[in-house]
């Protein structure tokens, strides 16, 4: 099997960095910068996990996961949603939209590879 192909969305270049420099050692990384940007890659790309940040301009994640899940294009791809909301508002509403793993900022190396991997691991099952 080839190596495993993550989309990270998030508007803040920083975190973009920071998620790409962790995750490339292990798999091939796609990045967005918008949830209207993502949601064109995922026209053209079919990633294996998507980590989506919840607070965007424009369209913020719940919402771009929402438009991707009623597009032509969706393809079930398990979502862990990246975000600093930690309240049981936030978690509800993630596993209302079907994310499949919330992911707390800030992103720290270890847990973001352990998030990966099990989610990934979880997929394959």
């Amino acid at each position: 099997m080839g190596q495993k192909h993550i989309l990270v969305v998030d508007d803040v270049t920083i975190n973009l960095k920071c998620a790409g420099e962790v995750l490339r050692e292990r798999y091939k990384v796609t990045m967005a910068k918008s949830g209207e940007q993502a949601l064109q890659l995922l026209k053209q790309v079919t990633p294996d996990l998507i980590l989506l940040d919840v607070k965007m301009p424009e369209i913020d994640g719940y919402e771009t996961l929402r438009r991707y899940q009623v597009s032509e294009y969706y393809k079930p791809i398990p979502v862990a949603f990246m975000t600093a909301d930690t309240s049981a508002d936030s978690k509800e509403r993630a596993a209302c939209l079907g994310a499949a793993d919330c992911i707390y900022k800030p992103l720290k190396p270890e847990m973001l590879l352990r998030h990966v991997e099990v989610l990934l691991r979880e997929k394959q099952a």
